[in-house]
């Protein structure tokens, strides 16, 4: 079998040995190999997930932190070190990560959680014209609600966010700053950090949708420096 070139110094990348890995991609549609392109909304599992699972539910499946009794104590822990692995996954502590089913639910969770209880009419929540509707609708939801004001960042000619704009808009009204980390449509990458520090600067919180990043490159939580971070596993590999 013939290696894919790689950068020198770097592992030769094995197509084949990743694709047997996904057990899906052994089928064959319309007689012609499987290929699928639609990572973005969902993807595929390898086995080592389907396999986990299959060993969770095979041996230790019970209730967390409701029991005092061997399967339950197995699951806890399970659960637990889920999150150490997540945390250190993205540089965070473990108590920093909570899971929910996917962004969207965690973006509403923000919005519900924290929006109802410090939002009010003349406050403003930014974002930009980049992001997919799970983090716009909510904060829509929330301006009607409490009467506060959303405003949007706008995009460059080239598809890159008008960074001049979002120094406007950031201002001493603005309570929280919500942005994609990735374009779902552009595949944009947004400089994070440097909006990050213009919320804090005005006391603002920093929130951002990662669910188009974090499958596709390192995320530092420190060096982003968010508060809020949200993303999906089930776009990156996961149940």
């Amino acid at each position: 079998m013939t290696q894919t070139p790689s950068p020198q110094g770097a592992p030769a990348f094995d197509v084949e040995a990743v694709r047997r890995d996904f057990p899906i991609l052994e089928r064959l549609i319309n007689d012609r190999p499987l290929v699928y392109l639609d990572s973005g909304a969902s993807s595929q599992k390898p086995l080592a997930v389907i396999e986990a699972e299959r060993q969770y539910y095979l041996n230790s499946h019970a209730n967390i932190h409701r029991g005092i009794y061997v399967l339950s104590e197995e699951a806890t822990l399970a659960y637990e070190q889920a999150h150490e692995q997540v945390g250190q996954f993205i540089n965070a502590d473990w108590d920093e990560v909570i899971f929910t089913k996917n962004t969207t639910e965690s973006l509403n969770l923000v919005a519900y959680a924290w929006g109802l209880d410090h939002l009010q009419a003349g406050d403003e929540v930014v974002t930009t014209v980049l992001e997919h509707h799970s983090n716009i609708v909510p904060w829509q939801q929330m301006a009607k609600r409490t009467g506060a004001t959303v405003r949007y960042i706008g995009i460059t000619p080239q598809g890159h966010l008008d960074m001049e704009q979002a120094a406007e808009l950031i201002g001493p009204r603005t309570k929280l700053v919500s942005v994609a980390h990735v374009s779902n449509v552009l595949g944009t990458i947004n400089p994070v950090a440097e909006l990050g520090r213009m919320a804090h600067a005005q006391g603002a919180v920093f929130c951002v949708d990662g669910a188009q990043s974090i499958p596709h490159m390192p995320v530092d939580m420190q060096a982003i420096d968010c508060d809020l971070f949200a993303f999906s596993g089930h776009k990156m590999c996961g149940p």
